[in-house]
This record gives C-alpha cells, structure tokens and sequence, in this order.
C-alpha cells in the first residue's frame, strides 16, 4: 500500500472524515444490506470453555451459544460506513422485507409491525445511528467497547419497549424473559465488539473503493479547468 493511500485511511479513521458518497459507497450498502440478510438466517455453534470454581479448586466446563450474527453485523456496518450510509443498509432491509421478499427473522411484509420482533429492527437504526457516531470520532479500543455496549443496549431496549407497547394496545407482546435477555446482551455486546476490531481493516480496504471515484472525479474537473484556462 502507498503512503498517500495509508495517508487517507489515516484521515478517516483518525480525523473522522465522513464516507463520501460515490459509485463505490453505494456498492458496499449493498454489499452490506445482503450480509444482514444472509446473518439473519445463519446459526452459529460457538463452543468455548468456562472457568468455574468448585469442590476440586478451579475447572472448565463446556458451553454453548447458538450465535446468530445479525447484531454484530449491523455494528460491523456500523463502522464501515458510518451512520448515514449505515442507516441506508437498514433502510434497504426494511424495504426488502416489508414489499420484496420476507428476509426478517420470523417472516415479513407490512404485517410484520404487530410482532414484538420489528421491535429490534427499529432498535437497528439506533444502534446505527450511535454505534457509527461514537466510532467517527475516535476509533480506538475504548470507543470499539463503548459503541459495542451502547448499540447492543440500543437494540434490546427498542426490543423490549415495542413488545410492551403490542400488549399495551393488546397486540402480539411478549414479556421479555430478563435471565434470557441479560445473557444475549452479554454475548451480544462481546461478538459485536469483535465484529467492530475486525470492521477496521475491512473498513481499510473498502475505503479505497469509496474514497477514490470523487478524487478521480476531482482530478477531471481540474483538468477541464486548465483545458479552458489554456
């Protein structure tokens, strides 16, 4: 890589530059937009053992999560793109599944509103939308953690909210199981945290892509300038 690439990678990541709009940009919403449609529907078996401490001093015991990587994803893009173009993902998400195809979870079309599940697609926006701000301005370990815990704590509260406003008005609501929600925001808040350190240098390879269509459009107009000028 030359060191006037390595020089514009450093100024989005370090001095908050926003993702320009370009042919480029808009290939990764794409991009994106299909990889939360294929994570919603993949299941992982992440096996991992856990320290315990019983009556033979200190031991490991073998757990089990059924990971699905839709939360993580959407912080992942979070990071690539920011939160605008980040809010287009979940937009193109939303569209597709309320008139294209039914890529939600449990379903889709215009109906999908009355299941407390749209609950956390809403959450998808905020968690977006702060996730994308905290990482523009510093993108470090510190922020990578804090936009972690706030975009997970984002979409679980939207979750819970929107379930309590359905049995309010006497729709689909469920009460939220507190035991099973405290441990999904626990995992959740860790692989999202992985998805953002591993969105950095992803975000450094895309960002060619995207940062060069409008410098090669700038270098144009100028040569047309001193085309006319001569």
């Amino acid at each position: 890589m030359n060191k006037r690439l390595v020089g514009e990678y450093r100024e989005v990541i370090f001095r908050g530059e926003k993702t320009p709009f370009s042919l480029g940009t808009l290939s990764v919403v794409v991009f994106c937009t299909v990889l939360l449609i294929v994570a919603t529907f993949t299941k992982l078996d992440v096996t991992y053992y856990w320290p315990t401490f019983g009556e033979d001093g200190l031991t490991f015991i073998l757990k089990k999560y059924p990971l699905v990587p839709q939360i993580p994803v959407i912080m992942a893009t979070a990071a690539i793109l920011g939160a605008r173009f980040g809010t287009l993902v979940m937009l193109l998400y939303l569209l597709t599944g309320f008139f294209l195809w039914p890529v939600f979870g449990f379903g889709g079309g215009i109906g999908y509103v009355k299941s407390y599940f749209f609950g956390y697609i809403l959450g998808f926006f905020a968690a977006n939308i702060f996730a994308g701000r905290i990482l523009s301005h510093k993108y470090n370990l510190m922020n990578m953690l804090y936009a972690s815990i706030i975009g997970v704590l984002s979409i679980h509260m939207c979750g819970i909210l929107y379930s309590f406003i359905l049995e309010l008005f006497k729709f689909s609501g469920v009460a939220p199981n507190f035991q099973t929600l405290i441990s999904h925001i626990v995992y959740d808040t860790v692989f999202s945290f992985i998805a953002i350190v591993l969105a950095k240098p992803v975000k450094y390879i895309l960002w060619i892509a995207m940062k060069n269509e409008p410098r090669r459009q700038k270098v144009l107009k100028n040569s047309n300038v001193n085309v006319q000028g001569n």
